[in-house]
């Protein structure tokens, strides 16, 4: 619990100062993506189960599966809307912003569980994979209760 306050806070920290220089806006990087035939929330249902997928793959100990889930995450299209047209107005600014942050840190949590698991450390993959789902706890604790 303790973890996942103080990644919330550095996530909220992120957000809302200008110490991360962002090389792009939530605009340019959803058009960097491809557009999916699915709406935001759908799209987060398939990263729930590529990052289950990724899990199971560090219980079973096969690298495949893992890299099939971490590739869909690494590589995962945008909705078919933009996603911050789910918040009300005063919020859009907000959640572009963390759209930004937590797009860095999925990758950066992904990444380090697909290196783990290449080296077959998978006490290091499971830490890295909690640290994975913490992060999206965190997303979802900021923002679940925003929505329209």
């Amino acid at each position: 619990m303790k973890k996942r306050n103080i990644i919330m806070l550095l996530c909220v920290s992120l957000m809302f100062s200008g110490l991360h220089a962002e090389e792009q806006t939530a605009e340019q990087l959803v058009s960097s993506k491809k557009k999916a035939d699915m709406s935001y929330k759908q799209l987060m249902a398939i990263m729930g189960n590529n990052s289950s997928m990724m899990h199971e793959g560090i219980l079973r100990e096969n690298k495949q599966m893992v890299k099939t889930g971490a590739n869909f995450i690494l590589g995962h299209p945008a909705p078919n809307h933009k996603p911050w047209s789910i918040m009300k107005k005063e919020d859009q600014a907000d959640f572009k912003k963390s759209l930004l942050a937590y797009d860095k840190i999925l990758d950066m949590h992904t990444e380090a569980i697909v290196a783990a698991a290449d080296k077959e450390n998978w006490t290091d993959a499971s830490t890295a994979a909690n640290e994975l789902m913490q992060s999206c706890i965190s997303c979802h604790a900021l923002w679940k209760n925003r929505v329209k």
